[in-house]
């Protein structure tokens, strides 16, 4: 009520002043705030989420900084101490930033509770606060453990088996195999020495195809919990997740949990180890972002979960017949690692091809 009287008092004082043909007061112009900095230079710890935030005043506008600096930084997930990117020009820095100005005088007018000005910075302000794009970790758990990998061929040793549908069939399909749903209750063969317990969950998969010289690839599609399990026969399961297609005659292994290695990132090194692509999964037209493959190395070479590899691209001879330097295609990322070959994931690509055969070296590597 206060405020209602002060507005009513304001306006008559405005009214007044209208009316007697006097200038209205002006309203002292704020000082520039100071410009930030043309380049900024990468700290250990800094993330292209913070500084977005520190001289843009929204983290979400961190692409428009990755765009000015494609030619430093490779992957907008990791960059490195030392590297100096440039910053969008005429900006301003955030407020509580070191290049931050002083803080603008109030403005010379108000808001109305329809105005979208009036909830915009408690709206950033909040989103800033999710600090969705923050990490610990180096691999992302669910990309592990969705990821194929390579085993011995035949498949993981002492693996136990989908059985059938734990539901009551009216119908009975008339199918030699009958794709499993989300939440169905199932029959298992559990893998030997497993502990049978209700709560205890398993990763079901399907056998790709023998990659000579290395071992055959093993799918994983499905994970199930055991519930309702009366401790004698087959065991009864639910399937919890699906990656794939989950049908009977499928292998069952324990799950194979993720080592987290927090605060532990890879670090650019020169002349990494060499490897190649030996399988792309799915074999894919055109391989994308997210797609993932298979490396012709192992535990064997020094491969570890996280590790990021650079693929190139031969582009050929020139016109005098000399052999033409590769170029970068793609920047994967290691993830499960095994005796007979590593799997990774596709995190960037810069060429439309990607082949079986293509040449590769570790360009990032975990401590």
């Amino acid at each position: 009520m206060a405020r209602f009287r002060a507005s009513l008092v304001a306006s008559a004082v405005l009214s007044a002043t209208a009316l007697s043909g006097q200038q209205p007061v002006q309203v002292a112009q704020p000082a520039a705030q100071s410009a930030a900095p043309a380049t900024h230079a990468v700290k250990r710890g800094d993330t292209l989420w913070g500084i977005a935030k520190q001289y843009l005043g929204d983290a979400y506008l961190w692409p428009e900084i990755y765009r000015l600096n494609t030619a430093v930084v490779e992957d907008p997930h990791w960059i490195y101490p030392g590297e100096t990117l440039r910053l969008p020009a005429g900006t301003v820095a955030a407020a509580g930033s070191e290049a931050a100005g002083p803080p603008l005088p109030a403005a010379g007018h108000t808001t109305t509770v329809f105005d979208p000005r009036r909830y915009q910075r408690n709206a950033r302000g909040g989103r800033q606060a999710m600090n969705l794009l923050e990490t610990h970790s180096a691999v992302r758990a669910g990309e592990y453990l969705v990821s194929p990998f390579v085993s011995d061929v035949g498949g993981p040793a002492g693996a136990g088996q989908v059985r059938s549908t734990a539901t009551s069939q009216v119908v009975v399909p008339n199918l030699d195999q009958r794709v499993f749903q989300s939440h169905e209750p199932i029959f298992v063969r559990l893998p030997a020495g497993a502990k049978r317990a209700n709560g205890a969950r398993f990763m079901t998969f399907a056998l790709g195809p023998v990659l000579p010289g290395h071992g055959q690839v093993v799918l994983p599609t499905g994970i199930v919990r055991l519930e309702g399990d009366a401790g004698t026969g087959d065991a009864r399961a639910v399937i919890v997740q699906r990656f794939r297609t989950v049908v009977s005659g499928q292998g069952v292994i324990p799950v194979d949990t993720l080592a987290v290695r927090p605060d532990q990132f890879p670090s650019a090194v020169e002349f990494g180890t060499a490897t190649s692509v030996a399988y792309l999964v799915d074999r894919p037209v055109i391989a994308q972002i997210g797609n993932y493959l298979v490396l012709a190395s192992s535990a064997k070479d020094g491969f570890v979960t996280g590790d990021q590899v650079t693929l190139y691209a031969p582009l050929g001879q020139g016109v005098a017949g000399e052999t033409r330097a590769a170029e970068a295609a793609a920047v994967v990322q290691v993830m499960r690692v095994t005796p007979f070959g590593a799997s990774a994931i596709i995190m960037r690509r810069t060429q439309a091809d990607i082949a079986v055969g293509m040449p590769g070296r570790i360009t990032a590597k975990m401590p």
